[in-house]
């Protein structure tokens, strides 16, 4: 297949929506497909680039058309991007488009319709229906701009597009880490050297888009009342324009707080640092209040790492067994006090269930599972 990918994040962008783009196209790639992933400019990174085998073409142009006096603004608020995405696709005719959010299904069927081929939805926005007119574009991106099939991440996320299109067009298929990457035999040494954690010090790990509903609030006060004068916390995760407000927040409640020495939130970690993350980690804590599935907490796991979640939906569907984590109920900063307190006190604790998230993730949410769902379904809809 050649496959078009529009997202409007990609990696070293860190997030959920980008982390399943990179693992799609690098995947689909590795699998013999021809993969052009075309997204947004990203400060110091080449218009034109290859990541592997995944060619990446980043667009800029419909900037200057927004600043241009001769152009009407809201003219180039969808189609700027048309006149530079024709010249990237000049040298690449795709026999498939997959749009990655529901704002490039307007590109997406577009391009599609003009190349008379099929378009294929990967949705990640979070509750997108309380967004202003929320209902509305929810509508237009399954329903009116109707993709041939969209590949559904969780039962929240099926039951959502099923809502606007047959069931015979919405396939559930659960995100995947890559585990040849996210392992247990990943070292952490150098990246504790290098936020300066003792090796008697122990390292609370919270990775994650900085937003509100993340939880890092919550663990940011836990953290607090947790004993443990040894135990340090760091918060790694990246700010969109949506989270900047609350990345500021959860700086000046760690001062607030007398934390600084003891905390590090961290805006630049990169996707590609991830796993050196977590593995520096003694505990992994994401205490989300909501999440569409959780691909943080499954890296963690992947990783062979305690970790401590939250009773919601979403989670529920990767922590389908006992013993899989410590669980506790979202906001609740006294008992996820406790459930740090407790699992940083106890090496065994930690290290049971670091060995059966593991083998969970290994079993039901490998990299290898989705792509080989994912491929199948999307060769069904090319030859279909």
């Amino acid at each position: 297949m050649r496959v078009l990918l529009l997202t409007s994040g990609y990696a070293p962008i860190i997030g959920g929506a980008e982390t399943y783009a990179q693992t799609l196209a690098e995947g689909l790639a590795a699998g013999g497909h021809e993969v052009l992933v075309v997204t947004d400019q990203v400060a110091g990174r080449p218009r034109s680039e290859r990541s592997g085998r995944v060619a990446v073409a980043r667009l800029s142009g419909y900037r200057t058309l927004l600043d241009d006096p001769s152009k009407l603004p809201w003219e180039q608020l969808y189609f700027g991007v048309l006149p530079e995405l024709e010249e990237v696709l000049g040298k690449f005719t795709p026999q498939l488009v997959i749009a990655n959010n529901l704002e490039t299904t307007v590109i997406g069927r577009v391009v599609a319709s003009e190349l008379d081929v099929p378009l294929v939805g990967a949705y990640h926005e979070h509750a997108p229906e309380e967004e202003p007119f929320g209902q509305g574009k929810m509508a237009l991106g399954y329903r009116f701009l109707a993709p041939d099939l969209v590949l559904a991440g969780s039962r929240s996320y099926q039951a959502r597009a099923r809502r606007h299109l047959p069931a015979e067009r919405v396939r559930l298929i659960y995100h995947g880490v890559d585990t040849d990457t996210f392992r247990p035999d990943v070292s952490g040494a150098e990246l504790r050297a290098r936020y300066g954690i003792a090796p008697d010090e122990k390292l609370v790990v919270n990775s994650g888009r900085l937003k509100p509903r993340k939880g890092q609030l919550a663990l940011l006060r836990a953290f607090a009342a947790q004993d443990d004068p040894m135990a340090r916390l760091l918060i790694v995760g990246g700010v969109s324009s949506a989270s900047l407000e609350h990345a500021e927040l959860l700086e000046s409640e760690t001062e607030r707080l007398g934390l600084c020495a003891r905390v590090r939130i961290d805006r630049e970690v990169t996707y590609e640092q991830i796993p050196a993350v977590l593995a520096a980690a003694d505990v992994v804590a994401q205490p989300s209040t909501s999440e569409g599935l959780g691909l943080a907490l499954i890296e963690a796991m992947a990783m062979g790492r305690p970790v401590i979640a939250t009773n919601i939906p979403g989670f529920d569907e990767v922590l389908t067994a006992d013993g899989l984590a410590v669980v506790v109920e979202p906001d609740d900063v006294d008992g996820l006090a406790t459930a740090l307190r407790t699992l940083l006190a106890d090496a065994s604790a930690r290290a049971e269930l670091a060995a059966s998230g593991h083998r969970h993730v290994v079993e039901h949410f490998s990299r290898k599972r989705m792509l080989d769902q994912t491929e199948a379904a999307l060769l069904e809809v090319v030859r279909s």
